[in-house]
Protein backbone atom coordinates (compact mmCIF):
# COMPACT_ATOMS: atom_id res chain seq x y z
CA UNK A 1 0.00 0.00 0.00
CA UNK A 2 1.38 3.41 -0.93
CA UNK A 3 1.97 6.17 1.60
CA UNK A 4 -0.88 8.21 0.08
CA UNK A 5 -3.28 5.21 0.34
CA UNK A 6 -2.26 4.58 3.95
CA UNK A 7 -2.82 8.25 4.79
CA UNK A 8 -6.27 8.16 3.15
CA UNK A 9 -7.19 4.99 5.01
CA UNK A 10 -6.07 6.53 8.24
CA UNK A 11 -8.25 9.56 7.72
CA UNK A 12 -11.20 7.33 6.78
CA UNK A 13 -10.94 5.52 10.13
CA UNK A 14 -10.54 8.75 12.07
CA UNK A 15 -6.84 8.19 12.90
CA UNK A 16 -4.57 11.29 12.86
CA UNK A 17 -1.50 10.48 10.73
CA UNK A 18 1.73 12.39 11.53
CA UNK A 19 2.57 14.92 8.84
CA UNK A 20 5.99 14.77 7.18
CA UNK A 21 8.40 17.20 8.79
CA UNK A 22 9.77 19.54 6.11
CA UNK A 23 12.92 20.53 7.99
CA UNK A 24 15.73 18.01 7.62
CA UNK A 25 17.81 19.83 10.22
CA UNK A 26 17.18 22.39 12.92
CA UNK A 27 18.05 25.91 11.73
CA UNK A 28 20.73 27.87 13.54
CA UNK A 29 19.25 30.73 15.63
CA UNK A 30 20.41 34.08 14.34
CA UNK A 31 22.51 35.07 17.39
CA UNK A 32 24.27 31.72 17.25
CA UNK A 33 24.83 32.09 13.49
CA UNK A 34 26.57 35.43 13.93
CA UNK A 35 28.62 34.03 16.79
CA UNK A 36 29.64 31.01 14.69
CA UNK A 37 30.71 33.26 11.83
CA UNK A 38 32.86 35.49 14.02
CA UNK A 39 34.37 32.62 16.02
CA UNK A 40 35.08 30.72 12.81
CA UNK A 41 37.04 33.63 11.35
CA UNK A 42 39.21 33.91 14.45
CA UNK A 43 39.73 30.13 14.44
CA UNK A 44 40.94 30.37 10.84
CA UNK A 45 43.35 33.14 11.87
CA UNK A 46 44.75 30.94 14.65
CA UNK A 47 45.47 28.18 12.13
CA UNK A 48 48.00 30.36 10.26
CA UNK A 49 51.49 31.43 11.38
CA UNK A 50 52.65 32.56 13.82
CA UNK A 51 49.97 30.69 15.79
CA UNK A 52 50.16 27.55 13.68
CA UNK A 53 47.09 25.74 15.05
CA UNK A 54 46.31 24.19 11.66
CA UNK A 55 43.81 21.73 13.13
CA UNK A 56 41.47 24.67 13.78
CA UNK A 57 41.05 25.34 10.06
CA UNK A 58 38.49 22.54 9.44
CA UNK A 59 36.76 23.68 12.64
CA UNK A 60 36.58 27.23 11.31
CA UNK A 61 34.96 26.04 8.08
CA UNK A 62 32.51 23.92 10.06
CA UNK A 63 31.53 27.04 12.02
CA UNK A 64 31.14 29.01 8.79
CA UNK A 65 28.76 26.36 7.42
CA UNK A 66 26.83 26.34 10.70
CA UNK A 67 26.32 30.08 10.29
CA UNK A 68 24.69 29.40 6.91
CA UNK A 69 22.05 27.02 8.32
CA UNK A 70 19.88 29.90 9.48
CA UNK A 71 16.41 30.76 8.23
CA UNK A 72 17.34 34.28 7.17
CA UNK A 73 19.49 34.85 4.10
CA UNK A 74 20.59 38.20 5.51
CA UNK A 75 21.77 36.63 8.75
CA UNK A 76 23.69 34.00 6.76
CA UNK A 77 25.39 36.71 4.70
CA UNK A 78 26.23 38.73 7.83
CA UNK A 79 27.70 35.59 9.40
CA UNK A 80 29.81 35.00 6.30
CA UNK A 81 31.01 38.59 6.30
CA UNK A 82 31.84 38.34 10.00
CA UNK A 83 33.91 35.23 9.30
CA UNK A 84 35.80 36.97 6.50
CA UNK A 85 36.42 40.16 8.48
CA UNK A 86 37.56 38.30 11.60
CA UNK A 87 40.05 36.38 9.44
CA UNK A 88 41.35 38.75 6.78
CA UNK A 89 41.55 42.03 8.69
CA UNK A 90 43.98 40.78 11.36
CA UNK A 91 45.72 38.44 8.89
CA UNK A 92 46.70 41.39 6.69
CA UNK A 93 47.60 43.74 9.55
CA UNK A 94 51.03 44.11 7.93
CA UNK A 95 49.37 46.27 5.25
CA UNK A 96 48.78 48.93 7.89
CA UNK A 97 52.54 49.54 8.12
CA UNK A 98 52.91 50.06 4.41
CA UNK A 99 49.62 51.65 3.36
CA UNK A 100 47.92 53.02 6.49
CA UNK A 101 44.83 52.10 8.48
CA UNK A 102 42.08 52.84 5.95
CA UNK A 103 43.66 50.92 3.04
CA UNK A 104 44.43 48.02 5.39
CA UNK A 105 40.83 47.76 6.60
CA UNK A 106 39.60 48.18 3.03
CA UNK A 107 41.84 45.30 1.91
CA UNK A 108 40.59 43.02 4.68
CA UNK A 109 36.94 43.79 4.01
CA UNK A 110 37.39 43.40 0.26
CA UNK A 111 38.85 39.93 0.80
CA UNK A 112 35.93 39.20 3.15
CA UNK A 113 33.52 39.80 0.28
CA UNK A 114 34.72 36.54 -1.27
CA UNK A 115 33.59 34.71 1.86
CA UNK A 116 30.23 36.44 1.53
CA UNK A 117 30.02 35.12 -2.04
CA UNK A 118 30.84 31.62 -0.83
CA UNK A 119 28.20 31.93 1.89
CA UNK A 120 25.51 32.87 -0.62
CA UNK A 121 26.34 29.95 -2.92
CA UNK A 122 26.83 27.40 -0.16
CA UNK A 123 23.61 28.37 1.64
CA UNK A 124 21.65 27.81 -1.57
CA UNK A 125 23.00 24.26 -1.80
CA UNK A 126 22.56 23.49 1.88
CA UNK A 127 18.92 24.62 2.01
CA UNK A 128 18.00 22.65 -1.10
CA UNK A 129 20.10 19.50 -0.84
CA UNK A 130 20.27 19.10 2.93
CA UNK A 131 23.17 17.66 4.91
CA UNK A 132 24.41 14.64 2.98
CA UNK A 133 27.79 13.46 1.63
CA UNK A 134 27.11 14.83 -1.85
CA UNK A 135 26.33 18.24 -0.33
CA UNK A 136 29.66 18.13 1.52
CA UNK A 137 31.42 17.49 -1.79
CA UNK A 138 29.63 20.37 -3.52
CA UNK A 139 30.24 22.80 -0.64
CA UNK A 140 33.94 21.88 -0.56
CA UNK A 141 34.22 22.34 -4.31
CA UNK A 142 32.56 25.76 -4.07
CA UNK A 143 35.12 26.71 -1.42
CA UNK A 144 37.89 25.84 -3.88
CA UNK A 145 36.19 27.81 -6.65
CA UNK A 146 35.83 30.98 -4.59
CA UNK A 147 39.37 30.70 -3.22
CA UNK A 148 40.73 30.26 -6.75
CA UNK A 149 38.80 33.33 -7.88
CA UNK A 150 40.13 35.35 -4.95
CA UNK A 151 43.69 34.27 -5.72
CA UNK A 152 43.60 35.50 -9.31
CA UNK A 153 41.05 38.33 -9.62
CA UNK A 154 40.91 41.27 -9.79
CA UNK A 155 44.30 42.73 -10.84
CA UNK A 156 45.94 39.33 -10.52
CA UNK A 157 44.32 38.52 -7.16
CA UNK A 158 45.87 37.91 -3.74
CA UNK A 159 46.25 34.29 -2.56
CA UNK A 160 47.38 35.40 0.91
CA UNK A 161 45.49 33.28 3.41
CA UNK A 162 44.87 30.41 0.98
CA UNK A 163 43.87 27.23 2.79
CA UNK A 164 47.03 25.28 1.95
CA UNK A 165 49.30 27.90 3.52
CA UNK A 166 48.00 26.97 6.98
CA UNK A 167 49.27 23.40 6.49
CA UNK A 168 53.04 24.00 6.61
CA UNK A 169 53.29 21.91 9.81
CA UNK A 170 50.40 19.55 9.07
CA UNK A 171 50.56 15.93 7.89
CA UNK A 172 47.96 16.96 5.29
CA UNK A 173 50.82 18.66 3.43
CA UNK A 174 51.94 15.17 2.34
CA UNK A 175 49.01 15.29 -0.10
CA UNK A 176 50.34 18.53 -1.62
CA UNK A 177 52.53 17.10 -4.41
CA UNK A 178 49.65 14.83 -5.43
CA UNK A 179 46.67 17.20 -5.45
CA UNK A 180 48.11 20.71 -5.33
CA UNK A 181 46.83 23.85 -3.62
CA UNK A 182 43.26 23.38 -4.84
CA UNK A 183 43.17 19.74 -3.75
CA UNK A 184 44.39 20.65 -0.27
CA UNK A 185 41.70 23.31 0.02
CA UNK A 186 39.07 20.74 -1.00
CA UNK A 187 40.27 18.20 1.58
CA UNK A 188 40.26 20.73 4.43
CA UNK A 189 36.79 22.00 3.47
CA UNK A 190 35.45 18.43 3.29
CA UNK A 191 36.89 17.64 6.71
CA UNK A 192 35.10 20.73 8.01
CA UNK A 193 31.79 19.47 6.64
CA UNK A 194 32.31 16.08 8.27
CA UNK A 195 32.99 17.73 11.62
CA UNK A 196 29.81 19.79 11.30
CA UNK A 197 27.66 16.80 10.32
CA UNK A 198 28.99 14.79 13.24
CA UNK A 199 28.43 17.51 15.81
CA UNK A 200 24.91 18.30 14.56
CA UNK A 201 24.02 14.63 14.72
CA UNK A 202 25.31 14.24 18.26
CA UNK A 203 23.37 17.34 19.29
CA UNK A 204 20.19 15.88 17.81
CA UNK A 205 19.78 18.64 15.22
CA UNK A 206 19.60 16.37 12.15
CA UNK A 207 16.49 14.55 10.94
CA UNK A 208 17.99 12.51 8.09
CA UNK A 209 21.19 10.63 7.41
CA UNK A 210 23.46 10.19 10.40
CA UNK A 211 21.42 11.07 13.46
CA UNK A 212 22.05 10.84 17.16
CA UNK A 213 25.10 8.92 18.31
CA UNK A 214 25.74 7.76 14.73
CA UNK A 215 27.32 11.20 14.19
CA UNK A 216 30.47 9.86 15.82
CA UNK A 217 31.20 8.08 12.53
CA UNK A 218 31.56 11.39 10.69
CA UNK A 219 33.96 12.65 13.35
CA UNK A 220 35.91 9.41 13.27
CA UNK A 221 36.19 9.65 9.48
CA UNK A 222 37.69 13.14 9.71
CA UNK A 223 40.25 12.11 12.33
CA UNK A 224 41.16 8.90 10.50
CA UNK A 225 41.67 10.79 7.24
CA UNK A 226 44.15 13.15 8.90
CA UNK A 227 46.04 10.28 10.54
CA UNK A 228 46.22 8.42 7.23
CA UNK A 229 48.02 11.32 5.55
CA UNK A 230 50.97 10.83 7.89
CA UNK A 231 52.06 7.80 5.85
CA UNK A 232 51.32 9.15 2.36
CA UNK A 233 54.58 8.85 0.34
CA UNK A 234 55.93 11.58 -1.90
CA UNK A 235 55.99 11.01 -5.67
CA UNK A 236 59.19 9.67 -7.22
CA UNK A 237 61.38 12.71 -7.87
CA UNK A 238 64.95 12.02 -8.93
CA UNK A 239 67.98 14.28 -8.91
CA UNK A 240 69.86 15.11 -12.14
CA UNK A 241 72.50 12.56 -13.07
CA UNK A 242 75.80 13.24 -11.27
CA UNK A 243 74.41 16.51 -9.80
CA UNK A 244 72.52 15.71 -6.60
CA UNK A 245 72.85 19.18 -5.05
CA UNK A 246 73.96 22.80 -5.44
CA UNK A 247 75.80 24.62 -2.66
CA UNK A 248 73.90 27.85 -2.12
CA UNK A 249 74.45 30.68 0.36
CA UNK A 250 71.51 33.01 0.98
CA UNK A 251 72.61 36.30 2.55
CA UNK A 252 70.45 38.06 5.15
CA UNK A 253 72.32 41.29 5.83
CA UNK A 254 69.52 42.97 7.78
CA UNK A 255 69.32 46.76 8.10
CA UNK A 256 67.75 49.60 10.02
CA UNK A 257 63.94 49.78 9.95
CA UNK A 258 62.47 51.49 6.90
CA UNK A 259 61.11 55.01 7.41
CA UNK A 260 57.28 54.54 7.24
CA UNK A 261 56.89 58.05 5.80
CA UNK A 262 59.35 57.99 2.89
CA UNK A 263 59.58 54.18 2.50
CA UNK A 264 63.20 54.72 1.39
CA UNK A 265 65.68 51.88 1.83
CA UNK A 266 68.24 52.63 4.60
CA UNK A 267 71.78 53.42 3.50
CA UNK A 268 73.18 50.46 5.43
CA UNK A 269 71.42 47.77 3.38
CA UNK A 270 74.22 47.37 0.82
CA UNK A 271 77.21 47.41 3.21
CA UNK A 272 75.45 44.97 5.56
CA UNK A 273 74.84 42.44 2.79
CA UNK A 274 78.37 42.91 1.50
CA UNK A 275 79.85 42.31 4.98
CA UNK A 276 77.80 39.15 5.59
CA UNK A 277 78.75 37.90 2.11
CA UNK A 278 82.45 38.29 2.81
CA UNK A 279 82.23 36.57 6.20
CA UNK A 280 80.18 33.73 4.66
CA UNK A 281 82.81 33.24 1.93
CA UNK A 282 85.54 33.10 4.57
CA UNK A 283 83.61 30.61 6.71
CA UNK A 284 82.89 28.39 3.71
CA UNK A 285 86.55 28.40 2.71
CA UNK A 286 87.59 27.53 6.26
CA UNK A 287 85.19 24.57 6.21
CA UNK A 288 86.38 23.44 2.78
CA UNK A 289 83.05 24.23 1.09
CA UNK A 290 82.94 25.32 -2.54
CA UNK A 291 80.07 27.71 -3.14
CA UNK A 292 78.07 27.42 -6.37
CA UNK A 293 75.72 30.40 -5.96
CA UNK A 294 75.29 33.34 -3.61
CA UNK A 295 71.80 34.87 -3.35
CA UNK A 296 71.01 38.33 -2.02
CA UNK A 297 67.41 39.38 -1.25
CA UNK A 298 65.06 41.68 -3.12
CA UNK A 299 66.13 45.38 -2.95
CA UNK A 300 69.35 44.34 -1.23
CA UNK A 301 71.51 46.98 -2.93
CA UNK A 302 69.34 50.04 -2.24
CA UNK A 303 70.37 51.42 -5.61
CA UNK A 304 70.87 49.83 -9.02
CA UNK A 305 74.55 48.78 -9.07
CA UNK A 306 74.48 48.84 -12.86
CA UNK A 307 74.37 52.61 -12.47
CA UNK A 308 77.18 52.70 -9.89
CA UNK A 309 80.59 51.28 -10.95
CA UNK A 310 81.88 51.14 -7.37
CA UNK A 311 78.95 49.03 -6.16
CA UNK A 312 79.19 46.76 -9.19
CA UNK A 313 82.90 46.24 -8.53
CA UNK A 314 82.28 45.26 -4.90
CA UNK A 315 79.77 42.61 -5.95
CA UNK A 316 82.04 41.28 -8.70
CA UNK A 317 84.97 41.08 -6.28
CA UNK A 318 82.84 39.02 -3.91
CA UNK A 319 81.94 36.70 -6.79
CA UNK A 320 85.62 36.32 -7.64
CA UNK A 321 86.57 35.57 -4.03
CA UNK A 322 83.84 32.93 -3.77
CA UNK A 323 84.39 31.60 -7.29
CA UNK A 324 80.59 31.72 -7.56
CA UNK A 325 78.19 34.25 -9.10
CA UNK A 326 76.09 36.57 -6.92
CA UNK A 327 72.37 37.04 -7.61
CA UNK A 328 71.27 40.42 -6.26
CA UNK A 329 67.91 42.17 -6.14
CA UNK A 330 67.41 45.72 -7.38
CA UNK A 331 65.03 47.97 -9.29
CA UNK A 332 65.44 49.94 -12.50
CA UNK A 333 63.52 52.92 -13.84
CA UNK A 334 61.50 52.66 -17.04
CA UNK A 335 60.65 56.06 -18.47
CA UNK A 336 59.37 58.71 -16.09
CA UNK A 337 56.59 56.81 -14.29
CA UNK A 338 57.39 53.08 -14.32
CA UNK A 339 59.94 50.63 -12.96
CA UNK A 340 61.01 46.99 -12.99
CA UNK A 341 61.76 44.79 -9.97
CA UNK A 342 64.75 42.72 -11.05
CA UNK A 343 67.09 39.92 -10.09
CA UNK A 344 70.55 40.45 -11.62
CA UNK A 345 73.35 37.87 -11.69
CA UNK A 346 76.87 39.24 -11.26
CA UNK A 347 79.83 37.17 -12.47
CA UNK A 348 83.42 37.49 -11.29
CA UNK A 349 84.40 39.44 -14.41
CA UNK A 350 81.81 42.14 -13.70
CA UNK A 351 79.37 41.00 -16.38
CA UNK A 352 75.65 40.47 -15.74
CA UNK A 353 74.78 37.41 -17.85
CA UNK A 354 71.26 36.95 -16.47
CA UNK A 355 68.39 39.26 -15.46
CA UNK A 356 64.87 38.39 -14.35
CA UNK A 357 62.05 40.96 -14.01
CA UNK A 358 59.24 40.23 -11.57
CA UNK A 359 56.21 39.03 -13.53
CA UNK A 360 53.50 39.61 -10.95
CA UNK A 361 53.63 43.04 -9.27
CA UNK A 362 51.32 43.36 -6.28
CA UNK A 363 48.39 45.77 -6.74
CA UNK A 364 48.48 48.74 -4.33
CA UNK A 365 51.85 47.57 -3.04
CA UNK A 366 53.90 47.90 -6.22
CA UNK A 367 51.47 49.54 -8.60
CA UNK A 368 48.21 51.42 -8.16
CA UNK A 369 45.34 50.49 -10.48
CA UNK A 370 42.81 53.25 -11.05
CA UNK A 371 45.11 55.68 -9.23
CA UNK A 372 42.80 58.71 -9.52
CA UNK A 373 39.89 56.79 -8.02
CA UNK A 374 41.81 55.42 -5.06
CA UNK A 375 43.54 58.71 -4.39
CA UNK A 376 40.12 59.91 -3.24
CA UNK A 377 40.25 57.19 -0.54
CA UNK A 378 43.81 57.77 0.66
CA UNK A 379 46.79 59.88 -0.35
CA UNK A 380 49.01 56.89 0.50
CA UNK A 381 48.77 55.84 -3.15
CA UNK A 382 51.22 58.63 -4.00
CA UNK A 383 53.91 56.89 -1.94
CA UNK A 384 54.21 54.65 -5.00
CA UNK A 385 55.66 57.27 -7.33
CA UNK A 386 56.46 54.77 -10.08
CA UNK A 387 54.15 51.90 -10.97
CA UNK A 388 55.91 48.57 -11.30
CA UNK A 389 55.35 46.88 -14.65
CA UNK A 390 55.51 43.10 -15.10
CA UNK A 391 58.36 41.23 -16.74
CA UNK A 392 57.63 38.93 -19.63
CA UNK A 393 59.94 35.92 -19.24
CA UNK A 394 59.67 33.00 -16.82
CA UNK A 395 62.51 33.14 -14.30
CA UNK A 396 64.70 30.12 -15.02
CA UNK A 397 68.44 30.75 -14.89
CA UNK A 398 70.34 28.13 -16.91
CA UNK A 399 73.76 28.22 -15.25
CA UNK A 400 75.33 26.08 -17.97
CA UNK A 401 74.14 28.36 -20.77
CA UNK A 402 75.75 31.41 -19.14
CA UNK A 403 78.95 29.59 -18.20
CA UNK A 404 78.38 29.68 -14.43
CA UNK A 405 77.73 26.04 -13.57
CA UNK A 406 75.32 23.26 -14.46
CA UNK A 407 72.06 23.72 -12.58
CA UNK A 408 68.84 25.36 -13.72
CA UNK A 409 67.65 27.74 -11.01
CA UNK A 410 64.10 29.06 -10.84
CA UNK A 411 63.81 32.68 -9.67
CA UNK A 412 60.81 34.27 -7.95
CA UNK A 413 60.58 37.63 -6.20
CA UNK A 414 58.74 38.08 -2.88
CA UNK A 415 54.95 37.58 -3.13
CA UNK A 416 55.36 35.56 -6.35
CA UNK A 417 55.97 32.48 -4.19
CA UNK A 418 52.29 32.61 -3.15
CA UNK A 419 51.03 32.07 -6.72
CA UNK A 420 51.00 28.40 -7.66
CA UNK A 421 50.81 29.20 -11.39
CA UNK A 422 54.12 31.12 -11.22
CA UNK A 423 55.77 28.28 -9.29
CA UNK A 424 54.44 25.78 -11.83
CA UNK A 425 55.87 27.88 -14.66
CA UNK A 426 59.47 27.76 -13.42
CA UNK A 427 59.26 24.02 -12.70
CA UNK A 428 57.80 23.24 -16.12
CA UNK A 429 60.55 25.36 -17.71
CA UNK A 430 63.20 23.12 -16.17
CA UNK A 431 64.07 24.62 -12.76
CA UNK A 432 65.83 22.10 -10.52
CA UNK A 433 65.51 24.32 -7.44
CA UNK A 434 63.84 27.67 -6.71
CA UNK A 435 65.23 30.80 -5.06
CA UNK A 436 62.88 33.42 -3.65
CA UNK A 437 64.22 36.93 -3.02
CA UNK A 438 62.17 39.03 -0.62
CA UNK A 439 62.30 42.34 1.24
CA UNK A 440 60.16 41.84 4.35
CA UNK A 441 61.60 44.98 5.96
CA UNK A 442 58.70 46.84 4.40
CA UNK A 443 56.40 45.19 6.97
CA UNK A 444 58.39 45.79 10.15
CA UNK A 445 57.68 43.47 13.07
CA UNK A 446 54.39 42.19 11.66
CA UNK A 447 53.56 38.54 10.95
CA UNK A 448 53.98 38.96 7.19
CA UNK A 449 57.50 37.49 7.14
CA UNK A 450 56.63 34.28 8.99
CA UNK A 451 53.49 33.85 6.90
CA UNK A 452 55.51 34.14 3.70
CA UNK A 453 58.07 31.65 4.96
CA UNK A 454 55.26 29.12 5.47
CA UNK A 455 54.19 29.75 1.87
CA UNK A 456 57.73 28.94 0.71
CA UNK A 457 57.68 25.62 2.57
CA UNK A 458 54.27 24.64 1.21
CA UNK A 459 55.34 25.49 -2.34
CA UNK A 460 58.55 23.46 -1.93
CA UNK A 461 56.49 20.35 -1.14
CA UNK A 462 53.79 20.97 -3.75
CA UNK A 463 56.29 21.70 -6.54
CA UNK A 464 58.80 19.01 -5.62
CA UNK A 465 61.63 21.55 -5.61
CA UNK A 466 63.94 22.83 -2.90
CA UNK A 467 63.21 26.47 -2.07
CA UNK A 468 65.89 28.92 -0.92
CA UNK A 469 63.94 31.80 0.64
CA UNK A 470 66.14 34.85 1.34
CA UNK A 471 64.96 38.09 2.95
CA UNK A 472 66.69 41.35 3.79
CA UNK A 473 65.65 41.11 7.45
CA UNK A 474 64.19 37.60 7.69
CA UNK A 475 62.86 35.13 8.01
CA UNK A 476 65.25 33.27 5.67
CA UNK A 477 65.37 29.49 5.27
CA UNK A 478 66.09 26.60 2.91
CA UNK A 479 63.51 23.82 2.47
CA UNK A 480 63.91 20.49 0.71
CA UNK A 481 61.21 19.08 -1.64
CA UNK A 482 59.98 17.05 1.34
CA UNK A 483 59.60 20.17 3.50
CA UNK A 484 62.67 19.58 5.68
CA UNK A 485 64.37 22.78 6.85
CA UNK A 486 68.12 22.80 6.13
CA UNK A 487 69.05 26.28 7.38
CA UNK A 488 67.35 29.23 9.07
CA UNK A 489 68.03 32.84 10.11
CA UNK A 490 65.56 34.60 12.39
CA UNK A 491 63.84 37.95 11.92
CA UNK A 492 66.16 41.03 12.08
CA UNK A 493 69.25 38.84 12.55
CA UNK A 494 72.35 39.00 10.37
CA UNK A 495 73.55 35.74 8.90
CA UNK A 496 73.40 33.33 6.00
CA UNK A 497 71.46 30.20 5.10
CA UNK A 498 74.09 27.88 3.66
CA UNK A 499 73.50 24.29 2.54
CA UNK A 500 73.99 21.70 -0.16
CA UNK A 501 70.54 22.13 -1.65
CA UNK A 502 68.97 19.02 -3.24
CA UNK A 503 68.21 19.27 -6.96
CA UNK A 504 65.22 17.53 -8.51
CA UNK A 505 63.91 16.98 -12.05
CA UNK A 506 60.62 15.11 -11.56
CA UNK A 507 57.24 16.72 -12.20
CA UNK A 508 54.77 16.19 -9.37
CA UNK A 509 51.15 15.34 -10.23
CA UNK A 510 50.21 18.72 -8.75
CA UNK A 511 52.44 20.58 -11.22
CA UNK A 512 51.41 18.30 -14.09
CA UNK A 513 47.75 19.02 -13.36
CA UNK A 514 48.43 22.74 -13.06
CA UNK A 515 45.33 24.96 -13.14
CA UNK A 516 43.12 22.09 -14.30
CA UNK A 517 42.93 20.71 -10.76
CA UNK A 518 41.32 23.92 -9.53
CA UNK A 519 39.18 24.20 -12.68
CA UNK A 520 37.91 20.63 -12.35
CA UNK A 521 37.05 20.94 -8.66
CA UNK A 522 35.42 24.34 -9.19
CA UNK A 523 33.36 22.95 -12.09
CA UNK A 524 32.11 20.20 -9.78
CA UNK A 525 30.92 22.88 -7.37
CA UNK A 526 29.15 24.83 -10.13
CA UNK A 527 27.40 21.69 -11.40
CA UNK A 528 26.26 20.87 -7.88
CA UNK A 529 24.97 24.41 -7.44
CA UNK A 530 23.04 24.25 -10.73
CA UNK A 531 21.60 20.90 -9.72
CA UNK A 532 20.43 22.38 -6.43
CA UNK A 533 18.82 25.33 -8.20
CA UNK A 534 16.93 22.92 -10.45
CA UNK A 535 15.27 20.95 -7.68
CA UNK A 536 12.01 21.74 -5.88
CA UNK A 537 13.19 19.92 -2.78
CA UNK A 538 13.77 22.01 0.36
CA UNK A 539 15.75 20.69 3.30
CA UNK A 540 14.69 23.68 5.37
CA UNK A 541 11.26 25.22 5.09
CA UNK A 542 11.36 28.91 4.22
CA UNK A 543 10.32 31.26 7.01
CA UNK A 544 6.71 32.40 6.95
CA UNK A 545 4.84 34.92 9.03
CA UNK A 546 2.95 33.32 11.85
CA UNK A 547 4.45 29.94 11.09
CA UNK A 548 3.00 27.46 13.59
CA UNK A 549 5.39 25.56 15.76
CA UNK A 550 5.26 21.83 14.88
CA UNK A 551 3.34 19.81 17.45
CA UNK A 552 5.30 16.89 18.95
CA UNK A 553 4.28 13.67 17.28
CA UNK A 554 3.23 11.87 20.46
CA UNK A 555 1.42 14.78 22.10
CA UNK A 556 -2.30 14.18 22.73
CA UNK A 557 -4.84 16.21 20.83
CA UNK A 558 -7.41 18.15 22.79
CA UNK A 559 -11.03 17.85 21.74
CA UNK A 560 -12.78 21.14 21.15
CA UNK A 561 -15.22 22.09 23.85
CA UNK A 562 -18.89 22.11 22.95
Amino acid sequence: MSARTRAGAGRAHGVAMPSRRRDEFDPTPWPVALLCGTAGGFAALASFPPYGQWMLLPVSLALLTAALLTLSTWVALLGSLAWGAAFFVPLTAWANIYAGTMPWIALGLFEALYILLFGLLARTVLHRRGLCPSTAVVISALWVGVETLRSHAPWGGLPWGSTAFALAESPLLNLGPWIGMAGLAFVVAFLGQMLLYGVLSLLGRRRRGLTGFAGVWALALAVAAILATMVVPHPVNRAPADRPSLTVAGIQGSMDPIDPVTMAMPDDVFPHHLDVTRSTIEDAAADGQDLDLIVWPEDSTGYDPRQDPWMAQQISDAAADANAPVLIGTQSAVGETQRLNESVLYAADGSTPYTYAKRHPVPFGEFVPMRDVFRAVTDKVDLITRDMIPGEEVGVMDMDAIGEGDAKVGVLICFEVAYDNLVDDVVEDGAELIVVQSNNALFGDSHEAIQQLAEAKVMAVVSGRSVVHVSTVGHSAIFTPEGRQLAYVDHWDQGAVLADVPLRTGITPAVAGGPWIAVGISALGVLGLLGALGTRHRALAPPTRGRARPRPRNSPTKSPEK
